[in-house]
């Protein structure tokens, strides 16, 4: 299927959606008459320009030219797919994260909400690693994402334990969004409360695993009140004497509790709950006219060119760093992940203790983090939290399990196929679709044993050239105890191996 907009209206429509039980629906394209009569003439001095061609020069002027209006609104329209596309996407990541009540529509509009500031999203864009498409839907996945995580974090934590972990720019925006609350000066004071209960609330009563924290004391409150007074004296001398906008002084705990659980109320239902349209498209949506040609648009997802893409960057930066680490601390990690050696069965490999090996993989496990989120910083625009970085950790550990179990698996593989061309089918009978000996005897008009005896055969060869792989490419020799990480590597290789392929 493919979204079914041509050149010109990828830069002068809008989807009017539908959400259905199990997808979203396009059931119109809108369309902007200020946008169509604008590309209308750009268009006709360059008739053949592609989709991308054209996105790239409206990046360039808004580079040039962060007031170029039209500009930017039609690079919005130009994002509404990777919008589309990843509102499926997201919406099945948020499913699992049952606090968070987002529906389909819901994460096209927080997706369309970043999509409706290109200035933004481009404002790094070097016109060669990727196409304005790619990177946008990059871009708007990865802030998508962040303001998740915010939301993963909030949600799972208790009342008195949420607004801690919750950034003073987020709660504004939620003051503003949900509690109808328009003066300045009050929302200051609401902000203060909070930066106060930050500073001065502590317990020792934390329930870690559960996030929660149990409800100050009356003692506390006052503690708060006092602080939050102090910081509204020093907010107040930096106002002119005759500002309206001065913070009055605050006698009762109970109204600093009231401001309080304001912010959390309203904080919740932001996060927890999206509601909120994009302002420039609600804008825009204004001057729109239904086009009544397009009753359904079908659509694909070209996701696998974006996250191949952004893989290929990632596996880059690892490698880089990777390389970087000493060479004792790189066959750590090799072996450690790639044969799964343990920690303690390296003892006699390196002649170290466990705790020195194991604080070694950690600070190599850290480089390589570092320069993961400073690279996702730099280039998604994503700034580190806990739940960013900690998945990021996951994501490390799970790519260097696979990047160097492959490594050992791809010599495998090519040992195999140089030295036992032959025995491929027998391993696919045996392994491949799991018959058992007789049958595997039977197919190949051979007796059981002398199956069992080539299979013997074969597993041993294969340990042997791993072991002498690994001595020659790592200068390490494994030790007898360890014969049998790579008796069981193999096995496990040659369950899994991609027979199929080599047909």
């Amino acid at each position: 299927m493919s979204i079914n907009r041509d050149i010109k209206e990828k830069f002068s429509t809008f989807f009017d959606l539908e959400e259905q039980p199990s997808n979203l629906r396009i059931n119109n394209l809108l369309k902007a008459p200020k946008l169509a009569n604008h590309f209308y003439h750009i268009f006709q001095s360059c008739p053949d320009g592609t989709a991308e061609y054209f996105a790239k020069n409206f990046v360039k002027e808004l580079q040039k030219n962060n007031h170029a209006k039209l500009y930017e609104e039609h690079l919005s329209a130009y994002l509404e797919e990777p919008c589309f596309w990843l509102a499926e996407e997201l919406y099945k990541q948020l499913r699992q994260l049952r606090q968070l009540n987002y529906s389909r529509l819901d994460c096209f509009q927080e997706a369309r909400k970043v999509a409706s500031q290109p200035i933004k999203i481009y404002k790094t864009y070097n016109f060669k690693d990727s196409n304005p498409m790619t990177w946008g839907k990059r871009q708007i996945k990865s802030k998508v994402k962040q303001t998740v995580y915010v939301g993963r974090d909030f949600c799972k934590y208790g009342t008195w334990c949420g607004l801690k972990y919750l950034s003073e720019k987020i709660l504004r925006e939620a003051l503003k969004a949900k509690s109808g609350i328009t003066e300045k000066k009050e929302i200051e004071s609401h902000v203060l409360v909070v930066n106060a209960y930050k500073e001065i609330y502590r317990s020792s009563q934390l329930k870690k695993f559960e996030g929660r924290l149990p409800e100050p004391n009356q003692a506390q409150w006052e503690e708060i009140k006092k602080y939050y007074n102090f910081r509204c004296s020093e907010y107040n001398k930096k106002l002119s004497a005759n500002e309206s906008d001065r913070l009055e002084v605050i006698t009762n705990f109970q109204a600093i509790k009231e401001k309080f659980m304001t912010c959390y109320r309203v904080a919740r239902n932001y996060i927890c709950m999206v509601e909120e349209t994009v302002e420039n498209i609600d804008i825009i949506s204004n001057e729109i006219m239904a086009d009544n040609q397009h009753e359904i648009i079908t659509v694909n997802h070209p996701e696998k060119e974006i996250e191949t893409e952004e893989k290929q960057q990632i596996v880059s930066i690892c490698l880089y760093e990777f390389a970087k680490l000493p060479p004792e601390c790189q066959k750590l990690i090799q072996l450690f992940y790639g044969l799964g050696i343990s920690q303690t069965e390296m003892k006699e490999i390196f002649c170290l203790q466990q705790f020195q090996i194991s604080r070694k993989i950690k600070r190599s496990e850290k480089k390589l983090l570092e320069a993961l989120v400073t690279w996702s910083k730099a280039n998604l625009e994503i700034t580190p939290n806990e739940g960013i970085i900690k998945e990021q950790n996951q994501a490390l550990k799970e790519w260097l399990r696979d990047y160097f179990k492959q490594q050992f698996e791809g010599a495998l593989q090519e040992n195999l196929l140089e030295q036992h061309k032959e025995k491929i089918l027998m391993l696919r009978l045996y392994y491949g679709e799991g018959l058992k000996l007789e049958n595997v005897a039977e197919k190949l008009n051979v007796s059981s044993q002398r199956i069992t005896q080539e299979i013997e055969i074969v597993k041993q060869n294969l340990e042997i050239f791993l072991q002498e792989w690994v001595r020659e490419k790592m200068d390490i020799s494994l030790s007898n105890s360890l014969n049998k990480r790579i008796v069981s590597f193999v096995e496990e290789w040659l369950k899994d191996a991609p027979y199929a392929m080599w047909n």
